[in-house]
């Protein structure tokens, strides 16, 4: 496993903290995120795997790639249902992270009456950064793991509903490997 070039941690314990798993991690700690992540999928721990990625990633990274995942990975949604919508407003947020869209993902999550990945996706580009108040209140940040924590969660029911929750598992950690180690050019837009 190459370097996590894209990842700020140094330590696993740094991520594991955002995930309340500290006190589990032991000795494993101090050691570099990536291996601790390969320690993960080694041991089939997949699901660990993708909370621990989806805060180890940056947020843009992390959203990016769970909507990839989402795409890549979910039956695909009726064009103008709004599942499609909420998934289409966090693809185009990748392409242009403004606050406008940002916005538009958290509108378009609000139409989805149910919890999808796709909706996961949409609520993990608005908290990924900016006031998660409307815009004429005074600024409040998201927590600091509300983007990977539905990031996570919408890869997580992505490959649950692809129908091979393992195999969609690994697509989307190897594909959010390679994120980390080369930002989100490494894999097909």
């Amino acid at each position: 496993m190459g370097n996590w070039k894209r990842v700020k941690w140094t330590e696993a314990g740094q991520i594991a903290d955002l995930l309340d798993w500290r006190e589990g991690l032991g000795d494993e700690a101090r050691v570099a995120p990536e291996d601790y992540f390969a320690s993960l999928t080694k041991g089939g721990r997949l699901t660990d795997a993708v909370l621990f990625l989806g805060q180890a990633l940056p947020r843009y990274e992390t959203v990016a790639w769970a909507a990839r995942a989402v795409r890549d990975l979910a039956p695909k949604a009726p064009p103008a249902s709004p599942d499609a919508e909420a998934l289409k407003a966090t693809l185009l947020w990748v392409q242009d992270p403004s606050d406008a869209r940002r916005r538009a993902a958290f509108e378009a999550a609000g139409r989805v009456r149910r919890t999808s990945p796709e909706r996961l996706a949409a609520l993990a580009a608005f908290f990924s950064g900016g006031s998660v108040t409307p815009a004429d209140c005074p600024p409040v940040p998201a927590p600091n793991e509300a983007a990977g924590r539905f990031a996570a969660g919408a890869v997580l029911l992505a490959a649950a509903r692809s129908g091979e929750r393992d195999i969609g598992m690994a697509k989307a950690l190897d594909a959010g490997a390679l994120i980390a180690e080369h930002g989100i050019d490494a894999t097909p837009p």
